[in-house]
């Protein structure tokens, strides 16, 4: 399996053609622009930071996820997507969202096993960790004893 970049066309396995005009729609009649890409795009980099938070894990080139993590993506966007438009996801989906959540724990913790991307990223997937030095004292109780 191969890191893959998620599409419509992905989306329209887990929606419907039909649910999809609909959030457009409502969408677009507020004046906003198609919720589809930015949502996409939102889910797209989740993925990516549970994937990379597991130092071993490396990633492979922007705007890509494992193939792997294509239906866990599709489960979280299918519950934002009408929650952009104002309309509360029906508890079933609610539920597939928590599910690929629990997973995308998995993968960040290395319990879940992804395949190796073709082709890696220079992106970086650690902040830089804190360091902290304590004071260093000049004087003591023992070489100030007598003064």
């Amino acid at each position: 399996m191969a890191w893959i970049i998620p599409a419509e066309s992905d989306v329209l396995t887990a929606l419907s053609e039909t649910e999809l005009a609909t959030y457009r729609a409502a969408a677009l009649a507020a004046g906003q622009l198609d919720p589809l890409a930015p949502t996409l795009a939102q889910v797209v980099d989740l993925v990516r930071g549970y994937v990379g938070a597991y130092k071993p894990n490396s990633l492979g080139l922007p705007g890509t996820i494992p193939q792997k993590l294509l239906a866990p993506a599709l489960d979280l966007v299918v519950v934002r997507l009408p929650q952009r438009v104002g309309v509360p996801p029906k508890d079933v989906r609610q539920a597939a969202a928590m599910s690929a959540i629990r997973l995308l724990e998995q993968v960040a913790a290395g319990t879940f096993n992804i395949e190796e991307p073709d082709s890696f990223t220079l992106e970086t997937t650690e902040a830089p960790s804190p360091s902290i030095v304590g004071n260093c004292r000049l004087f003591t109780r023992c070489s100030e004893e007598g003064v």
